[in-house]
């Protein structure tokens, strides 16, 4: 699927559908600003990319494929830029990522991914909305879209953080096992983040500070500012990474005083059980001559040492703070 946007300075009009020969006059000309956005392109899309915008074979296959690291590469016509979209999966709320591949040149913006993403469809539907905002030139075309996409990493940290307070929740109330999966799930996703997201800061750091031929000075304050909301969503990450490991230790410190509890509580009743059980084993050998053995109230007055001795050794033991 694709979708061109040409604007065409002085009339403040952007053309929706171009051809392969006028995307290729458009760009040998100078004249004018195309943005070509490609969602799960075929052959015949990348055979424009390579023909009518000359890419080079390694951009072409890193646009196809998808697990490119974020990275930002020159060439003599245009830049490529490898970085990725965050949302959260709608059943389950896990994190995933698509992969977004741009190239910009002196007169055009490629963007190029294999699901849709919703920065890159506010960034279109802004663009047509008001087509002034082709005017500034694709290197402000490149910051609309990167900062509509690090916009959209907010909602998925708001998800996170929701995890987190549920997570530590169920750590102070009731911990289980499930509690323990959904420690190891929350953990798997801060990390799945802090992946791509760190790599991605640099290259816009790089935009706001390096030297590149395509994006103009007066350009790089508006990077600057992308780069400090980059700052705080890594941060941000930083601190769940470390919220997660306190709720595991917090859990693995509330099961193991259970355990001693539960450890305790049997000691307890196993030494109880000790001296008891020796009595009984006592009174169960068979020999003939034995105290209280063929008395009248033998068994009875067995049974009331063997309580006595149970209800001794609790008393005891309360007085000891055991128990």
């Amino acid at each position: 699927m694709a979708m061109t946007l040409l604007y065409c300075k002085g009339n403040n009009h952007i053309v929706r559908k171009l051809s392969e020969e006028e995307m290729k006059r458009v760009v040998h000309s100078g004249e004018g600003l195309l943005w070509l956005d490609l969602i799960n392109p075929g052959k015949e899309e990348l055979d424009i990319l390579e023909k009518v915008f000359e890419l080079h074979p390694l951009t072409l296959e890193d646009c196809v494929t998808t697990l490119t690291r974020p990275k930002i590469d020159q060439f003599e016509k245009y830049i490529f830029i490898a970085i990725h979209a965050a949302a959260t999966t709608p059943r389950t709320q896990r994190v995933r990522t698509v992969e977004l591949n741009i190239c910009l040149g002196r007169n055009f913006i490629i963007t190029i991914h294999q699901d849709p993403i919703k920065a890159v469809e506010t960034a279109l539907d802004r663009t047509q909305k008001n087509p002034a905002t082709m005017s500034k030139g694709s290197d402000r075309l490149l910051h609309l879209v990167i900062d509509s996409l690090v916009d959209n990493y907010l909602p998925v940290l708001d998800v996170m953080d929701g995890k987190i307070t549920n997570v530590e929740n169920q750590v102070l109330k009731n911990p289980t096992q499930r509690t323990l999966n959904n420690i190891f799930a929350v953990k798997k996703d801060i990390m799945y983040m802090k992946r791509f997201i760190g790599p991605q800061r640099d290259i816009v750091n790089f935009l706001s500070k390096e030297n590149f031929q395509f994006i103009h000075s007066r350009t790089r304050v508006y990077f600057r500012d992308v780069y400090d909301n980059m700052i705080f969503i890594n941060d941000s990450i930083d601190t769940y990474r470390d919220v997660i490991n306190g709720a595991f230790d917090a859990y693995l410190s509330t099961i193991s005083n259970r355990t001693n509890d539960i450890m305790k509580v049997l000691t307890i009743i196993a030494t109880i059980m000790m001296p008891l059980t020796l009595i009984t084993g006592v009174y169960g050998m068979n020999f003939s001559n034995m105290p209280l053995l063929r008395h009248e109230w033998g068994f009875f007055s067995i049974v009331a040492a063997m309580l006595f001795l149970g209800v001794g050794m609790l008393i005891y033991f309360r007085r000891k703070d055991w128990i």
